[in-house]
């Protein structure tokens, strides 16, 4: 009885904790939500030139709603080159879609989006970030596109190799000594030789 009186407390508690630890309500990456265009944009747009899109249906998490319907998001024309034969051409950008009180919410288009986009048009979209509800808190989670444990550089990618200094150039310098060199000596004048007079024949006295 003792013994299944301290299970049924262990099963209690690790429940307790599960409950504690289970992660929060939420709404994934990847949600479909879909715009309504409020615009146009001819073909032949500059790159600069954008539309107004409004949100068609509500984003609601656990009841809450956290972007209403006609909430604005922007599709922007832009230019760009192809790294495949280096041309610039034009593509057309989904963003700016603001949720109140939370902020930016990135996104992806279903399918690329071609001009002309006219008026009342649908654009099918994926939100790229996480809304996660935690008591009265709701904040968005921007998730990692890859896993770094499995990441591998492109084949084709060759490192520059690091150019390593000479051993000498990275120990402490010796301190310099200066050595004067020797001056050359001043050579004795050459003193001039001694000349003896001559000496006068004696003079004979008479």
């Amino acid at each position: 009885m003792r013994a299944a009186v301290i299970v049924t407390a262990f099963l209690l508690f690790g429940l307790t904790v599960a409950t504690a630890e289970s992660p929060p309500h939420m709404l994934p990456a990847g949600t479909a939500v879909v715009f309504v265009s409020a615009g146009r944009l001819d073909a032949g747009t500059r790159p600069g030139s954008s539309d107004t899109l409004k949100l068609r249906d509500p984003l609601i998490v656990d009841g809450i709603t956290v972007a209403p319907a006609g909430t604005t998001a922007r599709l922007a024309v832009y230019q760009y080159v192809n790294d495949t034969n280096g041309h610039r051409e034009t593509g057309i950008a989904l963003e700016r879609f603001q949720l109140p009180s939370l902020g930016l919410m990135p996104l992806k288009p279903v399918e690329a989006i071609t001009l002309p986009v006219t008026e009342g048009t649908l654009i099918h979209a994926r939100t790229l970030a996480a809304i996660d509800h935690l008591g009265d808190r709701l904040s968005i989670r921007v998730e990692f596109p890859f896993k770094l444990s499995t990441d591998r550089p492109a084949s084709y990618y060759t490192p520059t190799p690091a150019r390593t200094p000479p051993p000498a150039s990275m120990g402490p310098r010796a301190p310099r000594t200066f050595t004067p060199s020797p001056s050359p000596s001043a050579s004795a004048a050459a003193s001039p030789a001694a000349t003896s007079a001559p000496t006068p024949p004696p003079t004979k006295i008479r």
